[in-house]
């Protein structure tokens, strides 16, 4: 996991760098411009033919995009430079990699001349105008080469790889005044920044790539806010024994489902099963059992009684109780409505729990108000919410929290000492502690009905194999994510339904574990 920082933080962790460990501005921007083209060489085994425009700005960034153009001339590859600004606003680092791209053949073009960018259309195009410590409105030639880079890429197609952050985006809050660049993958140095995940940023960055380029582990180890890597959750994926059984994987009990909500029950069940927990049973009402029983064979029901309106009635409440026990891991929650029995039924339910469990959807709201109750809990428990649902759990006013998603939520799993995972874009898991671990898996294309019923089954499914709540969400929201980015690839944003990501759950487990 890496920590994610402020820019500011960043620059802090540069000038230590380079004061207290004596690796100097010109190494750490040769290292960059190195990472860079070897991201570039990856994407394009021959793009050596491919007419490449590297745009470079006046500082540290611009230079970072000297050194990658001088890879790529010495790789064999003829890159077009184009420096904003004049030779005179090149100064330290950057003028010493500028001297060297000379040096090395290739002639860089200063728009400060008045020149033009001709005609020519590139394939690839990287973006090294402006780093993280820009702020405010593009305007002049930085906003008509941004528009352009833009222009060429939703026209003709070119790839775009930006340096460190896609010029124009807020390095801290992921905001866009007027313009940024629209990256296909965006190569960051040393540690994510927030403005890359949060607000706007995952859709400006695209593909995020995190460059080792040297800075000190002491200055870069993780601390109470990381992002989620394909490696954190790999380690998590144990292989299983050649004589394993069913019950080495867990039993889950998923108390779900109403008439006309069954669907949430089915994909809360096959999620579970296919993430790998060895069996599920279904608490569902008599009336929608059919559902699972006829559409998922491999899941077993437990009949229960219903409500007038066709949710779970109170009168489970000693049945289930009994089931609590049986089970290794409960899901609790989707598709089961706010009937008034329902609710109460939950609440004398969710104090019970001694093993762990993920608490979603109905039950999150009919926890409304419950603290005490819910941090009185002493199992493992994962809250799910969407932003609605966590102001109800939280008590807090919608959008105040949009405004700092990241605080409210520590907040809250402080409070309820419960790990608690907050959907959206990006998806936020908090440990009890406070801890925050940062999901960049997913794509719009999952904001479509069932989703969240998928994750709570994969999230089941992980606990019932021995993850703890911290890790079966953070590790649930990635898998859940990267089947959804792998489903989307096949059947597009627009095309996504629940039902493919789960598809998808194995493939993604493949891409993890290599």
């Amino acid at each position: 996991m890496k920590k994610i920082v402020t820019p500011q933080e960043m620059q802090e962790i540069d000038r230590k760098t380079i004061q207290d460990y004596k690796i100097t501005g010109e190494e750490l921007m040769e290292c960059a411009g190195a990472a860079v083209f070897e991201r570039i060489r990856a994407l394009f085994t021959e793009y050596t033919d491919k007419k490449i425009f590297v745009f470079c700005g006046k500082g540290n960034n611009g230079g970072d995009g000297f050194v990658i153009a001088r890879y790529l001339k010495e790789d064999g590859a003829a890159p077009k430079v184009f420096v904003t600004g004049s030779l005179e606003d090149v100064k330290m680092e950057a003028r010493i990699h500028f001297n060297k791209l000379i040096a090395g053949g290739v002639q860089p073009v200063f728009f400060s001349n008045g020149s033009d960018l001709g005609n020519e259309k590139p394939d690839i195009i990287v973006d090294a105008l402006l780093g993280t410590g820009a702020r405010g409105s593009l305007d002049g030639e930085l906003l008509t080469l941004v528009e352009k880079i833009n222009a060429w890429r939703s026209q003709h197609g070119c790839y775009v790889l930006s340096v460190d952050i896609p010029s124009g985006l807020n390095g801290e809050t992921g905001g866009v005044e007027n313009a940024a660049v629209k990256a296909d993958a965006t190569v960051t140095m040393g540690l994510p920044k927030s403005g890359l995940l949060f607000g706007d940023g995952k859709h400006y960055t695209g593909k995020l790539h995190v460059a080792d380029i040297g800075f000190p582990d002491e200055l870069t180890r993780a601390n109470d806010s990381v992002l989620i890597e394909k490696e954190d959750v790999r380690l998590l994926l144990k292989p299983r024994r050649h004589n394993a059984y069913k019950y080495d994987f867990g039993k889950v009990l998923i108390i779900a489902g109403s008439r006309g909500m069954s669907g949430a029950a089915f994909l809360a069940a096959k999620s579970a099963l296919r993430i790998g927990a060895g069996l599920v049973k279904v608490a569902i009402p008599a009336g929608a059992a059919h559902v699972i029983e006829n559409a998922l064979p491999e899941a077993m029901t437990l009949r229960l009684e219903e409500t007038e309106e066709g949710s779970p009635a109170y009168r489970n409440r000693e049945r289930l109780l009994e089931y609590l026990n049986w089970a290794d891991v409960t899901a609790i929650g989707p598709g089961m409505s706010q009937h008034d029995e329902t609710i109460q039924l939950i609440q004398e339910i969710v104090p019970q729990l001694k093993k762990p469990a993920v608490i979603d959807a109905d039950a999150i709201t009919a926890l409304a108000g419950k603290s005490e109750l819910i941090s009185s809990v002493a199992s493992d428990i994962v809250f799910t919410p969407h932003i609605g649902e966590f102001a109800v759990l939280s008590n807090a006013i919608k959008e105040k929290i949009v405004l700092d998603r990241v605080d409210h939520l520590r907040h809250t799993s402080r409070k309820l000492n419960k790990t608690i995972l907050l959907k959206g874009s990006p998806t936020i898991i908090a440990a009890a502690d406070g801890r925050i671990y940062v999901c960049n898996t997913g794509n719009p294309g999952m904001a479509t009905a069932g989703s969240g019923d998928v994750l709570t089954g994969v999230m089941a499914g992980l606990l019932a194999q021995q993850l703890t709540s911290e890790q079966a969400a953070f590790a649930g929201a990635y898998i859940h994510g990267l089947a959804g980015d792998l489903a989307k690839n096949n059947k597009t944003e627009m095309g996504l339904i629940a039902s493919d990501i789960i598809r998808y759950i194995p493939k993604a487990l493949i891409d993890i574990q290599g």
